[in-house]
């Protein structure tokens, strides 16, 4: 045999591999079977002493596992939120902060949550901590393989957004040297940074403030700078050309507006905004042109349709009105105003159930939003259902405990049943906010002083709510018709005038205006008034009434005839209209045409019975005793079927 050649069955020693292999296969499977049981359990060297298995130790949560938590609590309040649950949401994220005290992000919806429940100093400290603490949100907000440094790089941007929302806040809350400076700080900021889009965005919010303010230059100068650094900005242009036509250059305004639409032809905000400005300068024909191009030329827009149906249920153009609504219901069937503006517009046009239908599915769309709530209550209280208005109303102040609108409903609910000191007790409340709903229940308040003769404390009231809330055209009318039934007719005109600058498309701003005027015998400004308030509201007869009745005791009896004439046209189911054109022909001595308007007035169903009476008493002064005591008899028979419906 071959010197290198081994028999089968010998091998070195030396070889362990090999040598394994002499051995029984049951040991071997034994060997293997010990060595996997010694990894599992570690066996005690010393068999005296049994020692119980370590625990492995806890581990800390890593940075992902907090990053996730914290975004998980975060967006579970704004959930609650969204739903209405506002204390319960507040609840959740100071909980979420006693945890994470740092957390800006959360800091930030805390905030805007208390100043929606009207805790301003709560809000401004959440405000506060939002801003020292922004380099927790960016953890929020950016992935977690990013490093520190990367974060800190971006702490800047975060920061300027919480200090620009808390200077929104103190705007709300009418602080504007505060929220001056907080907009200089972000905006210094932005520029260290040299980040163009976020100066422009803090420009804007800049100037939205001022213009409401009323610091109309000012805004415009900060619009112009944002627009130096980017020159096509459409929401810019357009915000420059609100500003504008609140300062009256509305020529301007119309520049900028049509700028827009030459930069982007398919940016509906920018037909909308011209077409509102035509409509307010009584230019109705432009505007229904332009909201015409704005269709024509943009896709579906829900708000463009909604504006132009809104300028046509101002008009009383009830059909026209109901048809935009429903083309922006079809552009976005989700729409809010859109739903509301069609729920009110049904219920005052008589069809209440359908109206409250459309608010309830606006309430489905948000349950938590207060407004709609608000609306509902308002149509209920006004259909007779007290109880459901007040659950509705109770509902809104459990989460907005200061909601100025929802105690001044009340208030004028506890009025209606001669509940005086409840009333008052309601506005009281309701004052505490800063909004319209705030000024509405000062106005309120102001009323039941003056109606317990308390006249001097009733102007304070409506003092001390200008100064605190400002005004709007709704109060200025309110305290001009109080200073009105005091006499002081100087200062009430002053107020009228307040009014129609607030809101110049308010029609009964200038109706009042002109009978104030017309008590004062400053008939040109009355005249005025009065084309204004027709202009805005061509469907109303009693502006064709007293405009006319105003120019017959002038002498000017073919104007007057003419505006009976226009007015018989446009609301020809008017009886109170039609009667005082028959007693000015009575009084020129036309009896053939002055019984002929009684009797097309008494033709209108419901019959009027002041108009029977007077065509009575036409009838007695022609010497037609009989037909006199014909006519009076069914007046009467009509004035106590009145009042039997009424009861």
């Amino acid at each position: 045999m071959h010197a290198s050649a081994q028999p089968f069955g010998h091998f070195p020693l030396h070889s362990r591999s090999k040598y394994k292999q002499l051995q029984p296969l049951s040991n071997r499977s034994e060997q293997r079977r010990q060595h996997a049981m010694s990894k599992q359990t570690k066996i005690p060297r010393c068999s005296c002493v049994a020692e119980a298995p370590s625990q492995p130790p806890v581990k800390p949560p890593n940075r992902r596992t907090q990053h996730c938590a914290q975004k998980k609590l975060a967006a579970y309040a704004k959930s609650l939120a969204a739903k209405g649950k506002i204390q319960e949401a507040l609840q959740k994220l100071h909980k979420g902060l006693q945890q994470w005290p740092k957390n800006g992000y959360m800091a930030l919806l805390a905030a805007n949550l208390e100043a929606k429940q009207g805790r301003t100093d709560n809000a401004r400290k959440m405000y506060a901590v939002a801003a020292a603490h922004a380099l927790s949100t960016i953890a929020l907000q950016v992935p977690v393989r990013l490093s520190s440094d990367a974060c800190k790089e971006q702490l800047p941007g975060f920061k300027c957004s919480s200090v620009q929302a808390w200077a929104g806040f103190e705007v709300k809350q009418r602080g504007y040297a505060k929220a001056d400076d907080l907009f200089a700080q972000a905006l210094a900021s932005e520029q260290a940074r040299g980040a163009a889009d976020r100066q422009v965005s803090v420009l804007k919010a800049w100037g939205d403030a001022k213009l409401l303010q009323g610091s109309l230059q000012e805004a415009a100068t900060l619009y112009e700078q944002a627009l130096g650094i980017q020159p096509d900005s459409l929401d810019i242009i357009v915000a420059n050309a609100r500003a504008k036509e609140k300062s009256g250059k509305l020529q301007q305004a119309r520049q900028w507006y049509r700028r827009a639409i030459v930069v982007d032809r398919n940016y509906a905000p920018a037909y909308q905004g011209i077409a509102y400005l035509e409509s307010n300068q009584g230019n109705y024909r432009a505007a229904q042109q332009l909201f015409q191009q704005g269709t024509d030329n943009c896709p579906p827009h829900a708000p463009l349709f909604n504006a132009w149906a809104s300028v046509e249920a101002n008009r009383s153009n009830i059909p026209r009105a109901r048809a935009l609504y429903e083309l922006a219901l079809e552009a976005d069937p989700q729409h809010l105003q859109s739903l509301l503006g069609l729920g009110s517009l049904e219920a005052r046009a008589g069809d209440v159930h359908r109206g409250l239908k459309l608010l309830h599915d606006g309430l489905r769309l948000q349950p938590g939003n207060k407004h709609i709530r608000h609306s509902i209550a308002q149509w209920q209280r006004q259909h007779g259902e007290k109880e459901d208005a007040e659950a509705q109303l109770q509902h809104v102040l459990s989460k907005d405990p200061c909601n100025g609108h929802a105690w001044h409903t009340l208030g004028q609910m506890a009025e209606e049943t001669g509940d005086l000191q409840q009333a008052a007790q309601c506005y009281t409340d309701g004052t505490q906010g800063t909004d319209s709903g705030a000024l509405l229940c000062y106005e309120g308040l102001a009323n039941v002083e003056a109606f317990w003769g308390h006249e001097a404390r009733a102007r304070e009231v409506f003092q001390e709510g200008h100064s605190k809330c400002g005004g709007s055209s709704r109060f200025y009318r309110g305290w001009a018709q109080f200073e009105k039934k005091q006499a002081e007719l100087e200062r009430a005109s002053e107020l009228f005038a307040m009014a129609a600058a607030d809101a110049p498309t308010d029609a009964r701003t200038w109706l009042n205006w002109a009978l104030l005027e017309r008590r004062r015998d400053h008939y040109g400004p009355a005249r005025r008034c009065f084309a204004r308030a027709l202009e805005l509201s061509p469907r109303n007869p009693y502006i064709y009434q007293t405009w006319a009745t105003m120019e017959a005791k002038q002498g000017n009896t073919k104007k007057a005839r003419g505006l009976y004439a226009q007015g018989c046209v446009i609301c020809p189911r008017t009886p109170s209209l039609i009667m005082e054109w028959a007693l000015l022909e009575t009084k020129k001595g036309n009896a053939s045409q002055a019984r002929r308007l009684f009797q097309q007035g008494a033709n209108i169903e419901p019959p009027h019975p002041p108009l029977l009476t007077a065509w009575a008493e036409f009838e007695a002064s022609q010497g037609q005793q009989h037909e006199g005591i014909r006519i009076q008899a069914i007046a009467d028979a009509c004035e106590t079927s009145v009042v039997y419906r009424r009861l």
